[in-house]
């Protein structure tokens, strides 16, 4: 079987197509791109990723990819001259716009074409993240959206967090362990998400969204730990920032870096360098409404006792002149009794020492024209002597009778009329006894007290909103006048 010179192997073909690469190209070239899909391989140290090239329309497509391999001892030598001009916190992450310098290789064995990572220019890449930078702050600010979130207002008492992170993280425990230290009542609803990497921006956004429609969620809170400054760069996206922006309820970041401020900072309501210092701020805030209660507690308190001393104060004038007025009346209304009852009784024995004297008259007057009759008439009227001295006798105790019956009712009238007297006194010292407050408010009643302590009563000396006292047979009821019937 003959073969056709022209015919290549495999392994030729491929050989043949990296010379002509390495020839096309030469030793090395500068290429520029995105990363995506950064990976470590653990035993040999080796760094594996793509180099994109977006579309300029649509930021999740690319329209070229390339693979790159940054070799451990080329890897070691690029940091260590990054250490010399000072730059230790570059790091390499998915997301990232880089500059490199390669050697184009194609693998022979799996005729697989990629570039061979020689070095990486760093300032390119910050001139990159500086350039995103200043073009998200200016479609921000085109749009309207810089000051958009810190218009809103936080809720006086921000106990329901919803807080966007990564799930047992430093920054998540940093957070948690302070608010949880707190005492207070916080309530944290959590989306776990990437915070580095190429899925941070779509998962941060979905946070955001998720977390708006949550009913409860007074306030929504993004924290990370420290780290590169390249790290950070995903936090200048103009989605992440539009969605913080545009969100309906207050943002708050906590990133985690001290020297530089991320567009998503700006756009915020507020940012703090740390998540320790995001979770203080919500417990000093809660902190200051409870000392601000303690102290309205106070005062309510203490304007409460001086009412009372008041009310009590005035209530007690009041008691202490209606007991004197009452003392008064009584005294009054005794010694009126006293006075009706002397007189009844003086007029009484007036009455029966005039009837004897009379009595004693008429019976003189008659015996000494009986004696004189007699005297005058003794011969002629001798035979009846003693019938006339059986009549006298019979006349004088008729007489007598009458006498002690006029003497009886007369004592029975003054008896009557002396405990009539008694019997309204009694009556009136009873209605007197009623009049007493303390019997007044035993049966139910209460004494209705103004804000002058006076008592109340005309419904018109009650303005509404006015407070006024109810003083009880035990205790008093503080009130305030809604509405009232005149």
């Amino acid at each position: 079987m003959a073969y056709d010179v022209t015919c290549l192997r495999v392994s030729e073909l491929n050989e043949r197509a990296r010379e002509a690469l390495s020839s096309c190209l030469g030793p090395d070239v500068w290429v520029v791109g995105e990363i995506h899909g950064l990976k470590v391989h653990a035993k040999s140290g080796h760094i594996y990723f793509d180099l994109v090239e977006k579309a300029a329309a649509a930021t999740e497509q690319y329209i070229a990819k390339v693979s790159c391999a940054f070799f451990r001892g080329s890897y070691a030598a690029w940091q260590r001259s990054l250490t010399v001009i000072g730059l230790k916190d570059f790091e390499l992450a998915s997301g990232i716009e880089i500059k490199l310098k390669a050697r184009v290789d194609l693998f022979v064995k799996e005729g697989r074409y990629q570039l061979i990572v020689l070095e990486i220019d760093p300032s390119y890449t910050f001139g990159a993240i500086a350039r995103k930078r200043a073009q998200t702050i200016e479609t921000l600010r085109a749009e309207g959206l810089m000051e958009r979130n810190k218009a809103l207002e936080l809720p006086a008492i921000p106990l329901n967090i919803g807080l966007i992170t990564s799930y047992g993280s430093a920054a998540f425990q940093d957070f948690t362990s302070i608010i949880l230290k707190s005492g207070y009542a916080f309530r944290i609803t959590l989306f776990d998400a990437h915070m580095q990497g190429e899925n941070t921006v779509r998962e941060v956004t979905r946070g955001i969204k998720t977390l708006e429609k949550v009913s409860g969620v007074d306030t929504i809170v993004i924290i990370r730990g420290g780290g590169a400054k390249t790290d950070l760069f995903v936090f200048d996206d103009i989605t992440i920032c539009r969605a913080i922006a545009t969100s309906h309820k207050p943002v708050i970041t906590g990133i985690g870096h001290e020297i530089d401020l991320s567009v998503a900072d700006m756009a915020a309501h507020k940012y703090f360098v740390t998540p320790t210092d995001t979770a203080r701020f919500f417990v000093s805030h809660i902190d200051a409404i409870w000392d601000f209660l303690e102290d309205a507690s106070a005062g309510v308190a203490l304007a409460a006792r001086k009412v009372l001393d008041t009310s009590s104060q005035g209530t007690s004038m009041i008691a202490a002149r209606l007991a004197l007025v009452i003392q008064r009346f009584s005294s009054k209304a005794r010694s009126s009794l006293e006075a009706t009852a002397s007189s009844l009784l003086r007029r009484g024995l007036n009455h029966i020492a005039l009837n004897d004297r009379r009595l004693l008259k008429v019976l003189s007057a008659f015996t000494h024209q009986a004696a004189s009759c007699i005297h005058d008439q003794a011969s002629t009227f001798d035979h009846a002597i003693l019938t006339m001295k059986l009549h006298s006798t019979s006349l004088l105790k008729h007489m007598g009778y009458n006498l002690e019956h006029h003497h009886a009712s007369m004592l029975k009238e003054i008896s009557q009329g002396i405990a009539e007297s008694l019997t309204a006194l009694v009556r009136y010292e009873k209605d007197l006894d009623h009049m007493r407050p303390e019997v007044t408010l035993q049966r139910g009643y209460s004494i209705t007290l103004g804000r002058d302590g006076k008592a109340l009563r005309d419904a018109n000396d009650a303005p509404i909103n006015e407070r006024i006292v109810s003083v009880l047979m035990k205790g008093k009821v503080h009130s305030v006048v809604y509405d009232k019937e005149p």
